[in-house]
């Protein structure tokens, strides 16, 4: 079976693989697995393993050129990488010297204007961070902690508008439940009817976060 693979071994009596939405394909097996036990599995699935690569790549804007740094998106619009002395984003490209210039860049070139629209969705909704930041996350788009300090992922700023907003709400509704429970919806809801929407769009974007590191 012609499958990359990620195989992580543990004390368990069972056997499950997973698809993840950047096409990465996790085996969770016993200790003494084999690697011919491990061919099976994944042949056992071949038809369920290739309905959910092919939905991925269906339902993904990351193409080969994002990969390789070629081009990044600027709020949702694709732009050119220039290698080069600085790191900023300009009307008509990305600057950076290097993979780790990207932060620099957004945070540099974006990061105002960002949080100034932070500040008017919290003016909006009548919630309040404690503090805000950015870092470069490797799972998610953003945090809110237990006390309501809030931190974005960088990347978040290459995505539309529409979908930063729904990300800047989600985080300001932790602020009142720390969890994903109903009521958490509910006020995602209240302030931002179409969140369904933004969030299955969100996901095609999904792979971002593991670039830029």
């Amino acid at each position: 079976m012609d499958y990359q693979y990620i195989l992580v071994k543990s004390r368990r009596r069972t056997y499950t693989i997973k698809v993840t939405g950047d096409n990465r394909i996790i085996i969770r097996a016993p200790l003494n697995v084999t690697a011919e036990q491990v061919e099976r599995i994944l042949q056992s699935k071949r038809g369920w393993i290739e309905k959910v690569l092919a939905f991925n790549a269906a339902n993904t804007v990351i193409g080969d050129e994002i990969i390789n740094y070629s081009r990044a998106y600027v709020c949702g619009r694709l732009l050119p990488v220039e290698v080069g002395p600085r790191n900023a984003v300009t009307p008509s490209c990305v600057r950076v010297t290097g993979v780790k210039g990207f932060r620099a860049a957004y945070v540099g070139s974006l990061g105002k204007k960002f949080l100034e629209e932070f500040a008017a969705v919290e003016r909006a909704t009548g919630l309040k961070a404690a503090s805000v930041k950015f870092r470069a996350y490797k799972s998610m788009w953003g945090c809110c902690d237990g006390k309501c300090n809030i931190t974005f992922n960088f990347k978040l700023m290459m995505l539309p508008q529409t979908l930063q907003r729904y990300v800047m709400v989600h985080e300001l509704c932790h602020t009142l439940h720390h969890d994903h429970s109903p009521q958490f919806w509910a006020a995602v809801a209240r302030f931002l009817p179409s969140w369904k929407s933004c969030r299955a769009e969100l996901k095609k974007y999904n792979p971002l976060v593991k670039l830029y590191q």
